[in-house]
């Protein structure tokens, strides 16, 4: 399961640069796996669109076929942010923040996959998944640089320039388009889902979903807003202020804040999907009780298992998931062309993983799958509005943490 963890805890990949169509293989459990090459933006230095070590920006793309040949859905990756220049640095040595050391075949599996048992409203779109090399979710547009270090924040500026690339590749004559991305890829589908509208032709019917994106600006157990502080931070190195909604920023007396997704919901104009955990695994672990707000360990072993959170503990989780619907119930009452789906698991992106997406012992709300709900949202078949109840009464999640 893809987590996004604060810049101390990083994970590597590897290099080699390959072209953009896609191999099949067969894995060692004989299931049919479709993974896709890497495409380097090669105008991007044009842009002045670098990753933080100032390699290429990258994405993979898999066409679409048949009905589905003029449809897009765009994946932004997630993956943490980094928001200090030691933090930075260290993020700019591994994929998290360089195309040099990202593999270069990714699996697409859930909303990704072209196979029609699989996903079944989108196999045959042509979906694509723009790599994560930025550390603000493709928001920034700054530059670092005292002589011995260099560091290139410019999200806002890959984020164009990926657009670019794909729009004389069929992207320009889309009929269809739906911006996605799990977790601070989440997150910057808030950030640019009304952006997309201006590349696109008027009669496109352009539509955006947040999987585990919707981070709180909530107190943590010290009652402090530990969240808020690192986004601040973030912000102000990578100069992303400049790049948030002016709609948004102009209504509010600590601008930053709409960097936060429950403050710049109401300012997007663009049909909207929200699907998150209410007990999302990574705010739970980092915003509710961030390290620093357990010093002692009182909640490792909720952490590891809900089943293990005591009475008190339990209080303090469900007020987490009262503070989300709370934050959520503007957009769920009064929305006409929003859709929702927040259920019970512990979990963190669930539109990637096969298992959580669409398959047999799949989480369900209303007897609906997450790939039936978004379907079901996306072309207006019904409304599809759906929160789950409290923990633990949800039999359809596994609510295994991590």
């Amino acid at each position: 399961m893809n987590q996004n963890m604060l810049p101390t805890q990083l994970v590597i990949g590897c290099f080699m640069a390959l072209s953009c169509a896609p191999w099949w293989v067969y894995s060692q459990n004989g299931d049919n796996r479709t993974l896709v090459n890497m495409t380097l933006v090669r105008n991007a230095s044009v842009l002045g669109a670098y990753c933080l070590d100032g390699s290429l920006p990258a994405y993979h793309l898999d066409r679409g076929f048949g009905a589905g040949a003029r449809n897009w859905l765009l994946q932004f990756e997630g993956g943490g942010w980094c928001n200090d220049i030691p933090s930075c640095l260290e993020r700019a040595k591994t994929h998290r923040g360089s195309t040099r050391f990202m593999n270069k075949l990714e699996v697409f599996s859930g909303i990704l996959s072209n196979n029609a048992s699989l996903n079944p409203d989108f196999y045959n779109w042509n979906r694509v998944k723009l790599r994560y090399c930025d550390g603000a979710s493709f928001a920034g547009d700054a530059k670092f640089d005292n002589g011995t270090s260099l560091l290139y924040f410019r999200g806002q500026r890959i984020w164009r320039a990926i657009i670019q690339d794909l729009l004389p590749k069929g992207l320009g004559h889309a009929r269809k388009a739906l911006l996605s991305g799990c977790s601070a890829g989440g997150l910057a589908s808030f950030l640019h889902c009304d952006n997309l509208t201006n590349y696109l032709p008027k009669n496109t019917s352009v539509k955006c979903l947040s999987d585990a994106g919707f981070f709180l600006d909530e107190r943590d157990i010290s009652l402090n807003h530990s969240m808020r502080s690192f986004y601040e931070g973030l912000i102000s190195l990578h100069g992303v202020e400049q790049n948030l909604d002016k709609s948004c920023t102009g209504f509010r007396y600590y601008p930053v804040q709409c960097f936060f997704p429950q403050y710049a919901l109401k300012y997007i104009r663009t049909p909207f999907f929200v699907l998150n955990s209410a007990y999302d695994v990574y705010q739970f672990h980092h915003i509710l009780v961030p390290p620093s707000a357990d010093p002692k360990g009182h909640w490792y072993h909720c952490k590891l298992n809900p089943a293990a959170c005591n009475a008190a503990q339990i209080r303090i989780l469900q007020g987490f998931r009262k503070d989300m619907l709370l934050a959520l119930s503007f957009f769920y009452r009064y929305s006409r062309r929003g859709g929702m789906f927040i259920n019970s698991c512990f979990a963190h992106c669930q539109s990637e993983s096969q298992e959580t997406w669409f398959a047999a012992d799949s989480p369900r709300l209303s007897n609906k799958t997450i790939a039936e709900a978004v379907g079901d949202w996306y072309f207006g078949r019904r409304v599809s509005k759906e929160i789950d109840c409290a923990y633990n009464c949800d039999h359809t999640c596994a609510n295994l943490i991590g």
